[in-house]
């Protein structure tokens, strides 16, 4: 019989008290792997989602950039509103490569299918904006095709009773191409809300962004409907040459118009990365004690189970068994006891990793689309690898102490 084999036949023996040391050893695994994938996943959400927004340099009124960062992420409406003019001064600069004006407001939906009268609904987002623009900023936003879908295509300019409707704002509203779409917008200065109505002309395929739960339409449509004309919400750019020195210079020459201010993205990425430091911080420490608190119940239990056998350990000795046999006995008791652990661990965090996200989504709340949590083969590798070499290292006491025994000592003493 192998060692391996003898050491699981061993920790069978008390299969109650092996099952709750590995489930400790599980549990802090989980907690690891979590925020290991966590640290992973975070960032690479967060830059994914900035990059969906098709543009580096957001143009906005002043206020807290990060904040209205965030709810543009989420897909909601800015806090404040910048004048229209600002578009036509800023789009001469000669570092930009391409610019869109946005207006975006909130509407209350009316009917959920295709043959609902208008009735109370809940609420979508409305974004005016320039087909043109918008669309060259976005490359891949596609229309639908096939299913009863034609593949539609964008507002005409001029319009005022046309939208393109995002994959799951069209989907909520069992809406295609062709149908007609129904919102409540109370005007900006009134009390009553006015209906109105649209011919959705297009149905954009899912892009897994917050574009896909927004109804769009002309921009001067949005801004008369909400009643604005002559405002929007933000100005997207993306310029030429995107780096430090040039996003200073071209924040220079434009910071000195009236309650506008300038901001990259990438400043907006670093705040909402640094937004959950301390969080992560506090996570890491309680996955440390997790771990500590585990390997404590491993030396326990293998102690435990090496005094109770001493008197097995002594006749082992006395029958040809030396120190070094003894020693790597109990220690791959130990190391088989924390892979145990490591495995449900790992597989623990691989299932709750969707619940893990969806509760970090809730809580941090930023509007990023992609998962949170990001757990991946080599994470899974290093969670086991690190398992094994804590449990070697917690086996070192509890095998040197069965070692070190006496045969007589040790047959008496269970006599």
């Amino acid at each position: 019989m192998t060692f391996g084999a003898f050491a699981w036949k061993n920790l069978t023996r008390r299969p109650v008290r092996t099952l709750l040391t590995a489930g400790g050893v599980a549990l802090a695994v989980a907690v690891a792997v979590s925020l290991g994938g966590f640290n992973l996943g975070y960032r690479r959400a967060i830059a994914g989602s900035i990059e969906q927004l098709g543009f580096q340099v957001m143009v906005m009124a002043k206020g807290c950039p990060y904040e209205a960062a965030t709810m543009m992420l989420k897909g909601g409406t800015g806090l404040l509103y910048l004048p229209e003019d600002a578009h036509a001064k800023i789009k001469t600069d000669p570092d930009i490569e391409a610019i869109t004006p946005i207006f975006i407001g909130i509407a209350e939906k009316q009917g959920a299918s295709i043959s609902d009268a208008p009735s109370s609904g809940a609420f979508t987002i409305l974004s005016g904006v320039d087909a043109a623009s918008f669309a060259a900023m976005k490359p891949w936003l596609k229309f639908k095709a096939g299913q009863g879908y034609d593949g539609g295509r964008w507002f005409t300019p001029g319009s005022t009773d046309e939208v393109v409707m995002g994959f799951e704002a069209a989907e909520y509203e069992q809406r295609k191409v062709g149908d007609v779409f129904y919102a409540s917008v109370t005007p900006s200065g009134k009390t009553d809300p006015v209906m109105h109505t649209f011919k959705v002309t297009g149905v954009l395929e899912r892009s897994g962004s917050q574009d896909d739960g927004t109804v769009f339409l002309p921009l001067k449509t949005a801004q008369k409907v909400f009643g604005r004309e002559g405002q929007l919400t933000i100005i997207g750019i993306k310029l030429r040459e995107f780096n430090g020195i040039r996003m200073r210079e071209f924040e220079g020459r434009w910071m000195g118009i009236p309650e506008v201010q300038v901001v990259s993205l990438e400043q907006v990425k670093g705040a909402l990365v640094s937004l959950v430091g301390t969080a992560q911080t506090m996570v890491a420490a309680v996955a440390v004690i997790a771990i500590i608190v585990a390997v404590i119940g491993v030396i326990n239990a293998i102690l435990m189970s090496v005094y109770e056998r001493i008197g097995e350990i002594g006749i082992m000795k006395a029958v040809g068994a030396d120190r070094g046999q003894i020693f790597r006995l109990i220690w791959t008791e130990t190391l088989l006891v924390c892979l145990a652990g490591a495995a449900a661990g790992c597989l623990l965090a691989v299932i709750a990793a969707g619940a893990t996200d969806a509760a970090l989504r809730h809580l941090l709340n930023i509007g990023v689309t992609r998962s949170l949590v990001r757990i991946t083969p080599e994470l899974l590798g290093g969670a086991v690898l690190g398992s094994a070499v804590l449990g070697l290292l917690a086996g070192v006491w509890p095998a040197r102490r069965a070692a070190a025994l006496h045969p007589v000592e040790a047959i008496r003493s269970n006599e």
